[in-house]
Formats: structure tokens, C-alpha cells, sequence
């Protein structure tokens, strides 16, 4: 059995935890991969998540993008975190603000974008650098509620270039299969339809919807093999 648990709106809301659902997670039996659609590093999820006492590995989107680009490209324009940029240094890629110098341009939330980046992106995409997306996320909840997700920067680049980026993180099959490593009993905790249980179906995996996040009632047609639960509490008393 392998658990693939995303993180916001499961483990924590921003700078808060989600204790109710960390107490049920360290009393489930099997593997635990924790996935994030985030474009940050692995070691800053991993020290977070020994705050809250949970182990397991971590796979984060800005991990997922410098594999899927690693030995394609040895440089990259990216916009985002410093984790992805730390990431994208892991893999043998240089992330770059020169744009003649850049050979992919990857995307995703990052909270000091400005028009200047999200126009030298736009022509590197235009004139056919790859385009990496690390999710397409509208929102994502917080201790103060839904903010924008890196899906507004990726969608205006995406209208200005005229291209559409390959989507590395939640839903994709890239994703599933670097979370799951081809384990076949696979059941996927998240808070969101669109991401986390489409990836379970879109790949014969199981679905636990839980409405500590941006979901917050059930969806008026659950799909087979989906379940839903107030929190992963009501999920050990199944």
C-alpha cells in the first residue's frame, strides 16, 4: 500500500497545521510519499513536515520539472521560488536570467513576478524553448483564505506565447509516476477534484477528497473509487 498525501489543505493551511488530519496520517499503514504541487525544494517541505512529526519522502513539482528536464537542457529562465531554482541546480540545470542563454523556460508560483519576466518568457516560449509548467493550480488555501496559484502566471504566458506548457506537477501522469515509482496499490489523499482525484482515476489509483481545503462540501457526483471525508479521522474509522 502506498499513500500519495498532497499537503495544502491536508497537512497544514499556510503557516497552520491541520492537526486533526496529521494525528490520522501517522496512523495509516504503508508507504507515505508527500506531494505538493508547490515549486519548492524537498528539504524545505521535509523540515516542515518533522515539525509536525511525519516522515515519508517528498516529492515536490519543481522536483518533478528539473527531472523531467534533466539531461534535455542545461539551462532554464524560471520563474518562482528559490526552491525551484535549487531543484533546477540538483539536476545539472542552470537557472539563468539571461535569455539568450536559456534553453527551457519553467513556471511557477512566484510571488514577485513582474511584467518584464512574464514578457522574456513569453519570447523565449515564442521562439520554441520548451515550457515547463510545475501545475496549473488556480488556488491555494491559506490560514487567510484562497489565493492566486501559479496557474495565473503560466495562463498569461501561456495567451501571450500562443503555446501550451507540458503540466509536470497534480494531475499529470509525469507526476503520478514519479510519486508512485510503479507501485500498483496506490490510494491519493488530497482536497481538490481537479488535481488530486483526477490524478488517482487518470491512473487506476484510489481517492480519499478531503474537506479540510479548498474543497469544502461534497461534490454532487462522487466518481467510483473516490470517497469523501470530513477529515482523515472519519477515513480510520471506515
Amino acid at each position: 500500500m502506498l499513500w500519495i498525501i498532497d499537503l495544502d489543505g491536508v497537512v497544514w493551511k499556510g503557516k497552520e497545521f491541520i492537526w486533526e488530519n496529521i494525528e490520522a496520517i501517522k496512523k495509516l499503514k504503508g508507504k507515505k510519499v508527500f506531494m505538493t504541487n508547490k515549486a519548492t525544494s524537498r528539504w524545505e517541505i521535509e523540515k516542515r513536515l518533522k515539525q509536525a512529526g511525519l516522515e515519508g519522502e517528498v516529492v515536490t513539482s519543481a522536483y518533478i520539472a528539473a527531472q523531467y528536464l534533466k539531461g534535455k537542457v542545461e539551462s532554464a529562465f524560471a520563474l518562482g521560488p528559490f526552491g525551484l531554482y535549487e531543484e533546477l541546480a540538483l539536476a545539472g540545470i542552470h537557472p539563468t536570467e539571461q535569455a539568450h542563454l536559456a534553453e527551457a523556460v519553467v513556471v511557477g508560483l512566484d510571488k514577485f513576478v513582474t511584467y518584464d519576466k512574464i514578457a522574456v518568457a513569453s519570447d523565449l516560449v515564442r521562439e520554441g524553448r520548451p515550457f515547463i509548467a510545475t501545475n496549473t493550480d488556480k488556488v491555494y488555501p491559506t490560514e487567510g483564505g484562497l489565493k492566486p496559484g501559479a496557474g495565473a502566471i503560466v495562463e498569461a504566458i501561456r495567451v501571450s506565447s500562443g503555446r501550451d506548457p507540458i503540466v509536470v506537477g497534480k494531475p499529470s501522469k509525469i507526476a503520478f509516476q514519479v510519486a508512485s515509482k510503479g507501485e500498483r496499490d496506490v490510494i491519493v489523499i488530497g482536497d481538490k477534484m481537479e488535481t488530486d482525484m483526477k490524478m488517482a482515476l487518470e491512473n487506476g489509483a484510489r481517492g480519499v477528497l478531503v474537506l479540510t481545503g479548498v474543497t469544502k462540501e461534497p461534490p454532487e457526483e462522487i466518481p467510483e473509487g473516490i470517497i469523501v471525508v470530513k477529515t482523515l479521522k472519519e477515513l480510520l474509522e471506515r
